[in-house]
């Protein structure tokens, strides 16, 4: 499944992403909203947010929210 060096990478950077937005949330006193989310993520990897990564971050965001585990390798099937 993740044999290729373009899907290594792009797991990578998710797990980035998930690891970036998890601090954030366990920092932050109240639940930070997405473009906060957006925000952290663009100042941590010091760059601007792709539409795909903001697409990610959502889905991150609402697995914090919601409690339930977020699973990269399941997207990437």
């Amino acid at each position: 499944m993740l044999e290729s060096p373009a899907k290594q990478r792009q797991l990578w950077i998710i797990q980035r992403l998930q690891r970036i937005c998890t601090d954030f949330r366990n920092m932050s006193d109240s639940e930070p909203c997405f473009e906060q989310y957006e925000q952290q993520v663009a100042r941590m990897m010091n760059e601007e947010v792709t539409d795909a990564a903001a697409a990610w971050i959502q889905l991150i965001a609402v697995s914090l929210r919601t409690g339930t585990p977020f699973i990269p390798t399941e997207y990437l099937k």
